[in-house]
């Protein structure tokens, strides 16, 4: 069965240093999926790889990452198949960071999310949608 899934994030930056604040908004966006899988793990300085077809996903279509961590970042890298090799992408996230993701179907298909922590113990949630 479809959902129509709904995201909406607001960001804001605060004044300092001389620079201005400023809030950015981006509104609801929808977009149709699937299946959806809710991932909680923990991970130290070793890699761990989610394979989308261990959940009955083939594809990642949206993506939700919180770094649960108090005090270190973690490592995420979204991959076209296993191995550092095939990174799309890798993004830093900072201790109690978050990040949405929304893939289009033009692109190339994310079926590999890899998470790697800066220290032992470091907890995340990983939400992927199909």
């Amino acid at each position: 069965m479809a959902r129509d899934n709904k995201i909406n994030a607001t960001f804001t930056m605060d004044s300092g240093d001389g620079a201005s604040g400023f809030t950015e908004a981006t509104g609801v966006h929808t977009f149709t999926s699937g299946d959806a899988v809710l991932i909680q793990g923990v991970v130290g300085t070793g890699e761990i790889e989610h394979v989308m077809a261990d959940f009955g996903i083939s594809q990642a279509d949206g993506i939700y990452f919180h770094n649960r961590d108090a005090a270190s970042f973690i490592l995420i890298s979204l991959r076209s198949a296993t191995g550092s090799g095939n990174n799309l992408s890798s993004l830093k996230i900072a201790a109690g960071g978050m990040m949405i993701v929304r893939c289009d179907v033009d692109q190339t298909p994310i079926t590999h999310v890899a998470v790697i922590g800066e220290a032992a113990d470091a907890e995340y949630s990983l939400a992927l949608s199909e």
